[in-house]
């Protein structure tokens, strides 16, 4: 059953969700009277955080810095501390994951933990139902074939349940919390930065680390080999290794302590540790390496004791995991269970049946049975932490030509293709339109291409830019495009593509080349051997780091192999930019000409999550919202949840 306050944000102007202003939640909740209604808290933090040249201490009783606008590192520090993570890391009664006061384990259930957003985006409910300690909460999942190394890993790497992150950011206002860190500190104008671990942390009690002391060596081991100083061949491979540029050393002072030494200010290297993928490891793990799962070894919330290729894997609760009850983000659950469900209809079936707890994306086909089949079910809506993309390899000669792009861009039927998903999309240009540096989703719809309204003269004018290339009517384009399935949304994508452009591109040849062993698309994407693919990618929670690692000619994730001087130079400017106009103008600069000279990586659409929940399952609101990873898709969810009656 669900509870009957509610919590919304309002939608502002630019398309995203503005400063929380607290509808309908019950005033006597506990915390209550710390959130300002109709306050722009939002943008308060942000100025109060962006200071360059400040030495403040981000306590872990507070609010994090690095959010939402990009000033990830520099001045971070923020004396508000209504916006951040679910806990402080050293005591109870300290702002919740979404704003929240968790005073007691008993206090799960109280007041506003879940700043959402307003209907027009969609519903956060909170469960407020009595909960009932153990349990097993169980996933379906595409495979067991994931890429586990978790820098190389694009998604679902087993350690986003093994492992844990230094920091988590907040779904809404992208705030950071320290988790397996205390404390941070930026010194010396942002060329430095103290990290304090908690002290105590112990290891899985597995062999070899045997339930030894996570210490300040296994941190900075894990910052470097993620920055590629460790191995700069293997890190090639590394999809986020762009996120560090300017990171010169991690050095461990103590047992707590780890000195960072950047060559030049990075105003998002903190947010890059909130990354749903940025786990940090034990030393041993690359000895142990990355191909038997049930011997991995970590520190966070889950243990893996069962893994049958294909089928099943199993993660009991870690019984010496270092999150209290009262902070939140502690197993609550005996078990999280992962089972193999390639199948669509197989997925919507076990939901119903009660086989799977949650279940992720539900279409709009879809919606009315489980409904009617699961009518005390709990739905979340929100905009999704990424963006539906068509992707083309500048590798390939046509796919070089400006001209060639600019016509798939301008021939492309954004809507048509994202009707698909549902209601609630939003247009997305090269950065994600939750971003504040980005275009809101109407000032995309309105450029060319976009633009439901000139589709007409759009296509007309593809025609001709594709015939003034050579290639009349797509004629000696010959390419493969890949996807992860060979069913689901981004396939259907793919079908409707090749169908849309064999009316204007006859000549044009697309096939469409399911890769559903995901190790091996994964290899082509880092090996650049593809030709093209339909797909998702998730944003990392900061606009500089994400666009250096999609863009950048160094950017980890940048397998179009899209290399130009005039957009380096501006990724580069807007790394050591700390004010938010201007970082705003200069990637309204990026973005506008990066869509007018052809996008290889061309946004689709970013999504209205619609995903659905058991009654019986708690806790979702702590990691809901757009930037908190936390609900389906990845592995850093499960440990906030708990079952109810």
């Amino acid at each position: 059953m669900l509870a009957a306050a509610r919590v919304y944000y309002i939608l502002n102007s630019r398309g995203r969700a503005a400063a929380p202003r607290l509808q309908r939640v019950r005033t006597d909740a506990p915390g209550f009277g710390r959130y300002l209604e109709g306050q722009d808290m939002r943008e308060r933090a942000y100025w109060d955080r962006t200071r360059l040249g400040r030495r403040r201490l981000l306590r872990a009783t507070g609010v994090g810095a690095a959010g939402l606008t990009g000033a990830a590192l520099l001045g971070c520090g923020s004396d508000d501390e209504d916006g951040g993570g679910d806990s402080s890391g050293d005591s109870g009664g300290t702002s919740g994951a979404s704003g929240t006061t968790a005073a007691t384990a008993g206090d799960w259930f109280q007041g506003p933990r879940a700043p959402g957003f307003d209907e027009s985006l969609g519903v956060t409910p909170i469960n407020e139902q009595p909960r009932v300690p153990g349990g097993t909460f169980t996933r379906a999942e595409p495979d067991t074939t994931r890429q586990q190394d978790p820098d190389i890993s694009i998604a679902r790497s087993d350690h986003e349940l093994i492992n844990d992150r230094l920091v988590y950011a907040n779904g809404w206002t992208s705030e950071l919390t320290p988790d397996l860190l205390e404390s941070y500190e930026v010194t010396d104008e942002g060329l430095g930065v103290i990290l304090k671990l908690r002290s105590g942390i112990k290891t899985h009690n597995i062999a070899p680390v045997n339930g030894r002391v996570f210490t300040a060596e296994d941190v900075a081991y894990s910052i470097e080999r993620k920055a590629g100083i460790l191995d700069p061949e293997a890190a090639e491979k590394y999809a986020r290794a762009g996120q560090f540029v300017g990171l010169e050393h991690a050095e461990a002072v103590d047992e707590v302590t780890v000195k960072l030494t950047l060559s030049s200010p990075n105003s998002s290297l903190m947010a890059a540790f909130a990354d749903p993928r940025a786990q940090m490891i034990p030393v041993e793990q690359d000895e142990i390496g990355y191909a038997e799962p049930l011997k991995f070894v970590g520190t966070g919330a889950w243990i893996q004791t069962e893994h049958v290729g294909g089928t099943r894997q199993v993660f009991e609760r870690n019984p010496e995991y270092y999150r209290t009850a009262e902070e939140g983000g502690h197993p609550s659950y005996d078990v999280v269970e992962k089972l193999v469900m390639s199948d669509r209809a197989s997925q919507v079936a076990a939901f119903i049946s009660g086989q799977i707890s949650s279940i992720s994306t539900v279409q709009p086909h879809e919606e009315p049975q489980i409904k009617a089949s699961v009518g005390d079910a709990q739905w979340f809506g929100q905009p999704n932490f990424g963006w539906n993309h068509f992707a083309m390899n500048t590798r390939l000669p046509f796919f070089a030509d400006d001209r060639v792009r600019q016509a798939i861009q301008l021939s492309m039927d954004y809507a048509g293709l994202a009707e698909a998903w549902g209601p609630g999309w939003l247009y997305s240009g090269p950065l994600h339109v939750m971003f504040a540096e980005a275009h809101s989703s109407d000032e995309i719809k309105a450029k060319p291409g976009y633009n439901p309204d000139t589709k007409e003269q759009d296509i007309a004018e593809a025609v001709k830019r594709m015939d003034a290339a050579g290639y009349p009517g797509g004629e000696g384009i010959a390419f493969k495009d890949i996807t992860t399935l060979a069913s689901g949304l981004s396939f259907d994508a793919a079908i409707r593509q090749k169908e849309h452009w064999a009316n204007i591109f006859p000549k044009m040849v697309m096939e469409i080349t399911p890769v559903t062993d995901y190790a091996s698309f994964t290899n082509l994407l880092n090996s650049r051997e593809f030709e093209a693919r339909t797909y998702h990618h998730t944003m990392v929670p900061n606009a500089v780091a994400d666009a250096r690692t999609y863009y950048h000619s160094q950017g980890g994730r940048n397998y179009q192999s899209f290399e130009r001087p005039w957009a380096d130079e501006i990724l580069d400017e807007v790394l050591v930019e700390n004010e938010l106009e201007a970082r705003t103008e200069l990637f309204h600069q990026f973005a506008d000409r990066y869509i007018e000279e052809g996008p290889p990586l061309l946004q689709l659409l970013v999504s209205r999550d619609n995903h659905a929940f058991h009654s019986d399952v708690a806790g979702m609101d702590l990691v809901s919202g757009t930037w908190a990873y936390g609900l389906t898709t990845y592995g850093v969810g499960p440990r906030w949840y708990w079952q109810t009656e």
